[in-house]
């Protein structure tokens, strides 16, 4: 089990994990009593990870249209450290890519089987969503220009 692996199990059991101590050196499992040892134990395993990712910018939330958990990261700092963590790289959308997402949905709503297509894309080609202009030859202030209306 890896760091995020703990930490979503540790959500789906409606249990919590906080930075405790007087530098945040010390983590507190607010865990159910049934709790998995297997969970525990990750807990242990994963104790140093685990404290570095509760003090990084990020969401992790569960996907129903996509049926899977995706990650939405301030920044590509926390991106990396969430990949590292063990998160997959199709499931981490940064505040730029989000940014994207939704100022197209803006200019034409993003239907389901968009969204699922464009995860599949972003997995199989492993991509990432990028910020293009309609047109490259524009000048910057035409196209910010067409963008806002």
């Amino acid at each position: 089990m890896h760091a995020i692996s703990t930490l979503l199990a540790v959500s789906k059991l409606s249990g919590r994990l906080q930075p405790a101590g007087e530098y945040g050196e010390q983590l507190r499992a607010m865990l159910p009593r049934n709790c998995p040892t297997e969970v525990t134990a990750a807990i242990r395993e994963h104790k140093p990870e685990l404290l570095a990712l509760l003090g990084r910018e990020f969401v992790a939330l569960r996907s129903d249209a996509l049926n899977e958990t995706v990650f939405f990261a301030a920044d590509d700092q926390v991106r990396a450290e969430l990949l590292s963590a063990g998160a997959d790289e199709s499931c981490i959308y940064t505040r730029d890519e989000l940014r994207e997402l939704v100022k197209q949905h803006r200019r034409a709503p993003l239907t389901v089987d968009e969204l699922l297509r464009l995860h599949r894309a972003k997995r199989t080609f492993n991509g990432r969503i990028a910020h293009t202009p309609m047109n490259e030859n524009e000048p910057s202030e035409t196209r910010q220009k067409n963008e806002n209306t």
